[in-house]
Protein backbone atom coordinates (compact mmCIF):
# COMPACT_ATOMS: atom_id res chain seq x y z
CA UNK A 1 0.00 0.00 0.00
CA UNK A 2 1.52 3.49 -0.95
CA UNK A 3 0.97 6.28 1.57
CA UNK A 4 1.74 9.68 0.87
CA UNK A 5 2.87 11.79 3.62
CA UNK A 6 0.39 14.76 4.46
CA UNK A 7 3.13 16.88 5.90
CA UNK A 8 6.59 16.38 3.37
CA UNK A 9 4.47 15.08 0.68
CA UNK A 10 7.10 11.92 -0.20
CA UNK A 11 5.67 8.57 -0.70
CA UNK A 12 5.88 5.50 1.41
CA UNK A 13 4.81 2.02 1.32
CA UNK A 14 3.41 -0.38 4.03
CA UNK A 15 3.58 -3.78 3.26
CA UNK A 16 0.43 -6.39 3.84
CA UNK A 17 1.73 -7.62 7.23
CA UNK A 18 1.49 -3.79 8.51
CA UNK A 19 -2.08 -4.05 7.05
CA UNK A 20 -3.03 -6.37 8.50
CA UNK A 21 -1.84 -5.79 12.17
CA UNK A 22 -3.55 -2.12 11.54
CA UNK A 23 -6.30 -3.37 11.04
CA UNK A 24 -6.82 -6.37 13.53
CA UNK A 25 -6.00 -3.30 15.60
CA UNK A 26 -8.72 -1.36 14.42
CA UNK A 27 -11.40 -4.16 14.39
CA UNK A 28 -10.67 -5.14 18.21
CA UNK A 29 -10.34 -1.45 19.13
CA UNK A 30 -13.44 -0.45 17.68
CA UNK A 31 -11.29 2.56 15.76
CA UNK A 32 -11.60 4.46 12.57
CA UNK A 33 -8.72 5.16 11.33
CA UNK A 34 -4.76 4.10 12.09
CA UNK A 35 -1.83 6.40 12.31
CA UNK A 36 1.17 5.34 10.31
CA UNK A 37 4.37 7.24 11.03
CA UNK A 38 6.41 8.79 8.01
CA UNK A 39 9.48 7.67 7.70
CA UNK A 40 10.89 10.73 6.28
CA UNK A 41 9.89 12.95 8.51
CA UNK A 42 8.32 11.43 10.89
CA UNK A 43 5.04 12.97 11.37
CA UNK A 44 1.90 10.84 12.27
CA UNK A 45 -0.74 10.59 9.18
CA UNK A 46 -4.03 9.24 9.63
CA UNK A 47 -5.10 5.89 7.44
CA UNK A 48 -9.34 5.22 7.20
CA UNK A 49 -10.06 1.90 7.99
CA UNK A 50 -11.58 1.53 4.60
CA UNK A 51 -8.15 2.45 2.92
CA UNK A 52 -6.69 -0.61 4.57
CA UNK A 53 -9.24 -2.63 3.61
CA UNK A 54 -8.89 -1.81 -0.15
CA UNK A 55 -5.41 -2.60 -0.08
CA UNK A 56 -5.69 -6.25 1.87
CA UNK A 57 -8.95 -7.48 0.38
CA UNK A 58 -8.06 -11.20 1.72
CA UNK A 59 -8.22 -9.75 5.68
CA UNK A 60 -10.68 -11.60 7.27
CA UNK A 61 -12.11 -9.74 10.63
CA UNK A 62 -11.21 -11.98 13.65
CA UNK A 63 -13.82 -10.51 16.04
CA UNK A 64 -16.21 -11.63 13.60
CA UNK A 65 -15.92 -15.61 14.53
CA UNK A 66 -19.23 -17.52 13.96
CA UNK A 67 -19.24 -20.19 15.55
CA UNK A 68 -22.26 -23.06 14.79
Amino acid sequence: MQIRCQNCHRPFGLDKAVVHAALDQLSSEHQGHYNVHCPHCGKSNQVSKIELQRAAPDWKDPTKNVQK
